[in-house]
């Protein structure tokens, strides 16, 4: 089933005007400069929680990157589909890394989890993107639908959690509770 529907979304969107959409999309470099720009919208919004939040999402990236990398990866040792399948379009270049989690799920979605989580209008603009990051990993031909899948959902609950944490820890008592 994830074979069939690899094929499914690598032929659809590896087409000559997508296909250049979805390399862009899943080209890490092309990411700098509207992260650049949310970072100083962030901080111009609420410069405290704004801070916050950026360091959040570096440690979530950092920590989710290297869960997978070093751990998950290794663990699951599953073979890129341009690695295993005939007939892949393949749109950039396939390393003999794994394949299973998703790095780029992970961490797209990671940074929407713990961003969003502390500015909640973020989120409607962040997980669409890393959505659609996760979508152009397929498109270009080096992951099945499930390394996305269970990559985004880790990243995702990871970020969302590490932001649940935060906003706990950093809440104001309320007022008529036990403070211990």
């Amino acid at each position: 089933m994830d074979e069939a529907l690899f094929r499914v979304f690598n032929n659809a969107l590896s087409g000559p005007y997508i296909g250049w959409l979805m390399v862009k999309i899943t080209t890490p470099e092309t990411w700098i400069a509207p992260g650049i720009l949310m970072c100083v919208a962030l901080v111009a919004v609420d410069r405290k929680r704004g801070l916050v939040a950026i360091v959040l999402a570096a440690i979530v990236v950092s920590l989710g990157d290297s869960v997978t990398t070093h751990g998950l990866k290794p663990l699951f040792g599953r073979i890129r589909p341009c690695n295993a399948l005939e007939g892949v379009r393949l749109l950039v270049g396939c390393t003999d890394s794994l394949s299973f989690p998703s790095n780029h799920a992970v961490n797209s979605l990671a940074i929407a989890g713990s961003i969003g989580g502390l500015f909640r209008p973020m989120l409607f603009a962040l997980a669409p993107i890393g959505l659609i990051v996760c979508l152009s990993r397929i498109a270009v031909g080096v992951h099945y639908p499930l390394d996305v899948a269970v990559g985004g959902l880790f990243g995702f609950g990871l970020g969302w959690g590490a932001s649940l944490l935060v906003k706990n820890w950093t809440a104001k008592p309320q007022e008529g509770i036990d403070e211990r």
